[in-house]
């Protein structure tokens, strides 16, 4: 209390010293009118700190935007035939949660892939994380921001988000897209407990960048079956786990590429189980898509179930399934005919004369179905 009043004591000295220090002009200026000397000279300190945090915060913008193009050149330079997966900052989440996001796609990656090795770097980027219903040109920017980094870094896929109190994390993964192409951006969630999260959980991290730097089910006949075999037993293991930890939509993702692998497999010679497994898969798919709202997914599930039975139809020498399968490749082939998916009409075209041939030939010879 004493100090204070010595302060207060000291104050008319101060501020009559600091006023001699004033050009004359401002002396006069504050003698005649006290009080608007006292405003503007209020506003003229308020415009100085105005500037200055402007100032700074463009010279942290300025750093920030050198710090992303400096590591961008780093990697490019350095950027041989791995994937190269970019992991920008996650907001609400520490470099911890980062680092188990590296070594989770490190250790992870290859079972989804022909590439055991995989190069992870923990970009120094911040993207917004919008809501799916945000108005689409803000996501667009976010999307330019992502393709930006993307280009500086030739890297192949860019993952970023945000993490609430309850651990669970709200993700983005973007690659760069086509020529003539827009950003496509995929939203997905995941439950991440931090220092111990799931198995399960890192392998769905692993598997949705996999899918989006090195996509292998999307064209599964273009690979050996001996080689496709380890990345449909990866699947097939998280389709039986069915973790409530990942979100709806890369369940989907994982259930799709499972039952287009497993077909693959199974056509080719592969063990009769795989079109068992493929055909409940895709089922348990097509239970869960709109013909209305995505036609073309409709169509695709309705290609590969037809494919599916007529396979087995033919293994196993069951009529009904022979017939069902041709069936649902009519279907198929009606529903793709209205959408830009010609290719997957093709197959369904093709794989629906295979069924209607073989029970022709089975109608001319005379054959006895079983049962």
């Amino acid at each position: 209390m004493a100090q204070f009043a010595d302060v207060v004591a000291v104050a008319p000295d101060l501020a009559s010293q600091v006023m001699r220090l004033l050009p004359r002009e401002l002396q006069d200026a504050f003698v005649q009118s006290p009080n608007l000397f006292m405003l503007f000279t209020s506003m003229g300190l308020a415009a100085v700190l105005v500037a200055s945090f402007w100032m700074l915060t463009g010279m942290g913008k300025a750093s920030s935007l050198a710090r992303i193009a400096l590591r961008g050149q780093a990697l490019k330079r350095t950027k041989d035939h791995r994937a190269l997966v970019l992991i920008a900052e996650i907001e609400g989440g520490d470099h911890m949660l980062r680092q188990e996001m590296k070594e989770a796609i490190e250790d992870n990656f290859g079972l989804f892939s022909f590439e055991q090795n995989v190069q992870v770097d923990l970009f120094p980027i911040r993207l917004k994380t919008l809501p799916q219903r945000s108005h689409p040109e803000a996501r667009r920017r976010i999307a330019v921001e992502a393709a930006d980094a993307l280009e500086r870094s030739a890297a192949d896929v860019i993952v970023w988000g945000k993490r609430n109190l309850l651990g669970k994390i709200d993700l983005r993964i973007m690659t760069l897209p086509g020529y003539g192409r827009t950003h496509e951006v995929q939203d997905i969630q995941l439950s991440w407990r931090v220092g111990r999260p799931d198995e399960i959980v890192q392998r769905a991290l692993a598997f949705a960048l996999a899918r989006r730097a090195r996509p292998v089910l999307h064209r599964p006949q273009d690979y050996k079956p001996e080689r496709l075999q380890p990345i449909v037993e990866a699947l097939d293991k998280m389709v039986e786990a069915r973790p409530e930890e990942v979100s709806e939509g890369l369940q989907l993702d994982i259930l799709s590429d499972f039952a287009s692998g497993a077909l693959s497999l199974g056509e080719r010679g592969g063990h009769i189980k795989w079109l068992s497994k493929s055909l409940d898969a895709r089922q348990l798919y097509l239970d869960k898509v709109d013909r209305t709202t995505d036609p073309s997914a409709w169509g695709a599930a309705q290609q590969e179930i037809g494919r599916a039975l007529t396979a087995l139809g033919e293994r196993e020498g069951a009529r009904d399934k022979l017939e069902e399968g041709a069936s649902r490749l009519r279907l198929a082939m009606d529903a793709l005919r209205s959408t830009d998916s010609l290719q997957q009409a093709e197959v369904a075209l093709r794989a629906l004369q295979r069924a209607e041939q073989t029970l022709q030939q089975r109608r001319r010879v005379g054959l006895r179905w079983p049962g």
